[in-house]
């Protein structure tokens, strides 16, 4: 309800207004004042939307009034009113903006037209901020984006100068989310995005933050400052993941960045957290990743003894010589300072390890494998096992690299499939099938070759096509939103205005008023 200040030093003439005002039911909170110092205390004391005044008061006059008024309420509506038709009081009521000069007796056909039209300003007025404030969050969340995605700071300020970036500064951590498979665009209408945040906010109470979502497979949570919980990041962290399994049924993995001391080093903190959450393929019970869980989650080596050999056989397999070493030195680091185990499994399992190496890709004779293994067996420490078996590790290595296949002809391949079949579900287990790697050998040399990760590769791809088909064709921007592979529209419209800035509606009438005035 609007709230209207009645300010005359007369009674009587306030009770005409009042009156006038009831009499076509005007829904206000009317408020009076007898004179201007009374009025300015009403002011205030609450914000006001309407001040109808008379001009001649004692101690402050309607002009002197409405000036302070407007000073307090820049968009406050303000109608004068004065048994004086003096063209120097119209033209100062001009000067301030006033809605209208109305002359005592007060008319009430022209009473009522007047607040009419008072009332209809206001809600213009709240309309014209709403979406004002509803464009810059929609930029601010556009910027965020883009910084995440290397886009340099300087650059963005040039950019939008109208948006204050300060708001960067409220972050104190992020937190990356990355599900096994295109979580947004699968979201039934009845559960959509705003349903997914609110599951958030109920596992963790009072939870600030703000969200984006980077592509079907990832969003970011940006952790506000001085938000008032006493519970750790990774703590958070675990909540939100069991809370999307026990809601979703799908496995979420869970990245912690460090602390976001300046905005310009979001990209780094963003890279780091999805260094981070690669750790999921080799610790398969671990969901929450950081800089720190890491090292602490690597102590508690999830995987059994026979989860590591099977993982070195894959990599072994695939011709994948990053999960290859990584596998090795978990198996390394889980027995170097592991003083609970008998010196016999250790040797045993070590030994085991060498049999599998030289079964899976021959390298010496009988002889020299029976040699090597009394080695294991005569050990006196660790380090002398593990300085056997990396020799060995570097000698598969070196033909694990000879053999497989070369990056850039293996990246062709993935993007020629991407740019052939855009319109369908696109994994990274899938396309790792295609070129008979392991998911994570594939991930590490894309972004090697091409400088960006699939996933984002595959929505700039699909965006482009997107905006190419709204540019030249007439076709509806839902038939637009399946043909690029998407099958929830929201969340295409979404991906769309975060990636131009603009909804795809607002895209193809900018397109088309550029070409008609060209």
């Amino acid at each position: 309800m609007y709230r209207i200040l009645i300010v005359d030093d007369e009674k009587d003439e306030r009770n005409v207004i009042r009156f006038l005002l009831n009499k076509y039911r005007f829904q206000l909170d009317i408020i009076e004042a007898n004179n201007g110092k009374e009025a300015l205390i009403q002011l205030e004391k609450q914000p006001i939307n309407i001040l109808f005044t008379d001009i001649k008061m004692p101690f402050i006059d309607g002009i002197e009034l409405a000036t302070k008024a407007r000073e307090l309420y820049p968009t406050i509506q303000t109608i004068f009113f004065s048994g004086h038709d003096d063209f120097n009081f119209i033209k100062k009521a001009l000067s301030l903006r006033a809605v209208d000069y109305i002359l005592k007796p007060v008319k009430p056909d022209e009473f009522q037209q007047t607040l009419c039209s008072v009332i209809q300003n206001i809600k213009t007025q709240e309309k014209e901020r709403a979406q004002i404030e509803a464009n810059t969050e929609l930029l601010k969340t556009h910027i965020l984006n883009r910084l995440i995605n290397k886009t340099p700071l300087e650059k963005l300020k040039n950019e939008y100068p109208s948006i204050n970036f300060a708001y960067l500064n409220e972050y104190s951590q992020m937190i990356l989310m990355q599900f096994d498979e295109p979580f947004f665009d699968r979201l039934p209408k009845e559960k959509d995005t705003l349903f997914f945040y609110q599951q958030i906010e109920e596992a963790i109470p009072n939870f600030s933050c703000d969200f984006i979502d980077l592509n079907p497979f990832q969003i970011i949570l940006l952790l506000k400052k001085n938000w008032d919980n006493s519970l750790h990041t990774k703590q958070i962290a675990t909540r939100i993941q069991k809370k999307i399994h026990l809601e979703y049924r799908i496995n979420c993995f869970i990245s912690i960045s460090n602390e976001i001391s300046a905005p310009y080093e979001m990209p780094r903190l963003y890279e780091e957290m999805e260094k981070y959450i690669e750790d999921h393929f080799f610790y398969s019970d671990t969901y929450a990743y950081s800089k720190e869980a890491t090292s602490i989650e690597s102590k508690n080596y999830p995987e059994t003894d026979d989860d590591l050999l099977q993982a070195i056989q894959n990599a072994i397999k695939f011709a994948d010589t990053v999960s290859f070493r990584q596998n090795m030195n978990s198996l390394f680091e889980k027995y170097r300072s592991n003083l609970e185990i008998s010196h016999v499994y250790v040797r045993f399992l070590f030994s085991k390890l060498f049999q599998l190496l030289c079964h899976d890709l021959p390298l010496y004779d009988k002889r020299t494998i029976n040699k090597t293994m009394e080695a294991i067996y005569s050990c006196h420490h660790f380090s002398d096992i593990e300085e056997i078996l990396i020799s060995v590790q570097n000698e598969i290595t070196k033909r694990l690299e000879e053999e497989k296949k070369s990056p850039k002809h293996v990246i062709q391949i993935v993007k020629q499939y991407i740019h052939e079949h855009y319109q369908e579900d696109l994994s990274l287990n899938l396309l790792s099938e295609q070129v008979y790697l392991s998911p994570g050998y594939l991930s590490e040399i894309f972004i090697q070759e091409t400088g960006c990760g699939i996933n984002k590769y595959i929505k700039n791809l699909r965006m482009e096509i997107a905006k190419d088909l709204l540019h030249s064709t007439n076709m509806k921007v839902n038939d637009i939103c399946h043909n690029v592979g998407y099958q929830n529209l929201s969340y295409f419209v979404r991906s769309f205005r975060e990636h131009f800035g603009a909804s795809p509606e607002k895209y193809r009438q900018m397109e088309r008023k550029m070409k008609e005035n060209s």
